[in-house]
């Protein structure tokens, strides 16, 4: 594969490839790190076993979408083009991207700093006014249907709750019945009154990489499609401000600080921030199978919205707004 690889990259891009290794990470794609005539560069191979035609599709619409964001300022990687194509479709078999490889330092909840954050806010607010400039007709998810995914977050419960015996482990029970007291409370006109746009949607430490004291690049937009504007904002400070003794609101106060350079934010729009990554998320983590053990990451993920789930009614208190 190795070697198809470099042959079609100096046919199809021009490109003299030396050394080519292996980037661990990505479920079933794989990557590699590229030497150039370019410089060095990252290489995505799509698996067909994970995605389908339509997907790989609303992918390269993603990706042509982040070459505009590079190409306006935003730090992320640049994407090589080839007649146009943000992905080359090699054979039946082959369907890869091709980006400069960035440099940094993946950050998480213990080491990030308060410059950091800034710089991270800083850029979610350039990223959504990026966005904000770009036709919604054909971005994937729009338009949001309130009714409809409020009732699907009771769907999810009501199937959820159907699973619960005897058996079940008394932590998973605790957060799949305290979903009922939420939705009890939420209304389709909470998601209604919610700004939405184009955003992108896996806003993690493992997509983000760091200088000392700024954001060096956003990765991996593959999955950036309309959606709820707040939940990059609610997921950016549940990845790296909710320790284990609470929200760290410095670094709150630090994210804030580098938004408001550029668009507005309230301390309303924080709480519901992390109120509507809980009505996002609480599908893909509240789930038997994750409860019963797995990679760290994704326990972590869970007790980030088990987190919210038992401080719903308390969250302005506790973020002191």
């Amino acid at each position: 594969m190795e070697k198809k690889l470099l042959a079609d990259l100096e046919e199809s891009y021009g490109l003299r490839c030396g050394e080519i290794t292996p980037v661990t990470g990505g479920w079933l794609n794989k990557k590699w790190k590229v030497s150039s005539s370019r410089g060095t560069l990252l290489v995505k191979q799509y698996s067909y076993e994970r995605f389908t035609q339509k997907r790989l599709e609303q992918i390269e619409s993603a990706l042509l979408r982040q070459i505009l964001l590079e190409e306006n300022g935003i730090p992320c990687p640049h994407i090589l083009t080839c007649q146009g194509r943000a992905i080359r479709y090699a054979d039946a078999d082959t369907a890869y991207m091709v980006m400069d490889y960035r440099t940094g330092k993946s950050e998480n909840r213990e080491t990030v700093t308060a410059d950091q954050m800034e710089s991270l806010g800083s850029v979610s607010a350039l990223m959504r006014r990026e966005f904000a400039k770009l036709p919604l007709s054909e971005v994937q998810g729009y338009p949001i249907d309130s009714r409809k995914f409020y009732g699907s977050l009771w769907d999810n419960f009501y199937a959820r709750a159907a699973e619960l015996t005897s058996d079940t482990p008394e932590e998973y029970k605790k957060a799949v019945l305290g979903q009922e007291i939420i939705l009890k409370q939420l209304t389709p006109a909470f998601f209604d009154r919610l700004s939405r746009g184009i955003a992108h949607e896996d806003f993690t430490p493992d997509n983000m990489l760091f200088h000392t004291r700024e954001v060096s690049a956003i990765l991996d937009f593959d999955r950036n499609q309309y959606g709820f504007i707040l939940h990059d904002i609610g997921r950016a400070f549940l990845s790296f401000a909710l320790t284990e003794e609470g929200i760290d609101r410095g670094k709150v106060d630090a994210f804030w600080r580098g938004y408001t350079q550029y668009l507005p934010l309230t301390g309303e729009d924080i709480v519901d921030s992390l109120k509507i990554a809980w009505c996002v998320e609480v599908p893909w983590w509240i789930q038997a199978a994750v409860f019963s053990g797995g990679e760290e990451k994704i326990m972590r993920f869970k007790e980030e919205i088990v987190w919210v789930e038992k401080n719903w009614f308390e969250l302005p208190a506790l973020l002191g707004l």
